[in-house]
């Protein structure tokens, strides 16, 4: 069979297209992990993470500064997060000696320091049934306490801190976690193991009806949403949440650039479960650098192959959106089997996935194969 000539230019031009994006893709994949920090965490810890790190190929760490209990130093009663900054200083000398990116990892809306629920528990989110995060524990979890994204103070409040860390020197970039609601609906794998029973979405895990969330949709809408019949199917209701969470997000990631560093954000692990779950709508999320969507697949009793299904989503959404943030696919080390890890990052290629971002640094060291079996998988990447 004959081809014409203009048809084999044709080809070999698309399949040279091809190969350099290919190899330019190869090239740019990095690689990303999350590693828990604390004051109390010694040199000799933190030179054991990294060089495990640097090992397994690892190209950046997001060090979480500010977690779930934010250690204090001196006043308490201060909004100052001192420990955050020592917590990265500490980590700032592992991280040069072995040539990674060091992230500050931060939680954001969800804020539990006793300081700010003290001084102000109106910045809190309020679920359907007037409860406040200040006040009960959401899933029965001491550490869910959401900021309302609607009070402009909130976001100003998180801009202070974003500042802050910002000071420390040779932080590539600052990374917001919990950049969303309270979970309406946990994800499916968790239904059991919480003793909870989510068929639909009930008011107590419905936020946020605070006083000024409901007078701003009051002031667009004309209607107070605790008026509303079902006020999960009411798409101007379900719209004005996804807005104020997408305005935080972006408010804040552009005070981390204006800071000098780079912007990126934990997300729930595809655009339609997020905006299900959490109300997070992060194709809209703007000025972020990198986004990483948790692909954390048994939790939404997915397949392994829903990976590159979520990963896709989120790259077309990202697209659709008009948005040039880097999707970075997120992996529970859980849920990667030690013979899989290559197959796995595949599946975050196949979808279009720009790098990959592990959950969590302490999983893998503690799978003393994991950590070669990653460096293998990354050095074929890489090739």
């Amino acid at each position: 069979m004959k081809i014409s000539g203009i048809k084999v230019v044709v080809l070999m031009t698309l399949l040279s297209v091809f190969a350099s994006c290919n190899n330019m893709k190869k090239e740019d994949f990095k690689v990303w992990a999350w590693l828990s920090g604390s004051t109390t965490m010694s040199g000799e810890q933190l030179d054991h993470y990294f060089s495990e790190a640097s090992r397994a190929g690892i190209n950046a760490i997001l060090l979480e500064c500010h977690g779930a209990k934010p250690e204090i130093i001196g006043d308490s009663a201060s909004f100052r997060d001192d420990a955050a900054i020592v917590i990265l200083e500490n980590a700032m000398i592992y991280a040069k000696k072995y040539n990674i990116e060091l992230h500050a990892w931060m939680w954001t809306t969800n804020r539990v320091e006793l300081s700010l629920r003290k001084a102000h528990p109106e910045w809190y989110q309020v679920n359907a049934k007037g409860e406040s995060c200040a006040e009960i524990n959401v899933y029965n979890r001491e550490h869910y306490r959401f900021l309302c994204p609607t009070r402009p103070e909130v976001t100003e409040y998180l801009k202070e801190r974003v500042r802050e860390i910002a000071t420390v020197e040779g932080l590539a970039g600052i990374h917001m976690d919990f950049i969303r609601y309270p979970d309406a609906i946990l994800p499916y794998g968790l239904h059991e193991s919480r003793g909870v029973v989510q068929d639909k979405v009930y008011p107590q895990w419905d936020f946020c009806y605070c006083d000024e969330c409901r007078a701003a949709f009051k002031a667009q809408t004309g209607i107070d949403p605790l008026d509303i019949e079902d006020p999960t199917s009411d798409e101007a209701w379900m719209q004005f949440r996804y807005d104020r969470m997408s305005e935080m997000a972006s408010e804040i990631a552009a005070e981390i650039k204006a800071c000098g560093k780079v912007a990126s954000a934990a997300v729930f692990a595809s655009p339609s479960e997020s905006r299900k779950l959490v109300r997070q709508d992060w194709a809209n999320f703007r000025n972020l650098d990198y986004i990483f969507p948790m692909i954390y697949h048994k939790f939404y009793n997915a397949e392994d192959k829903w990976v590159e299904t979520a990963t896709r989503e989120g790259v077309k959404a990202l697209r659709n959106a008009d948005n040039d943030a880097v999707l970075c696919s997120g992996l529970f080390v859980g849920h990667v089997p030690a013979d899989k890890i290559e197959e796995f990052i595949g599946y975050t290629e196949k979808g279009g996935s720009e790098g990959v971002c592990f959950f969590s640094m302490e999983g893998m060291v503690k799978r003393t194969w994991f950590v070669d079996s990653l460096r293998s998988a990354v050095d074929k990447i890489r090739l």
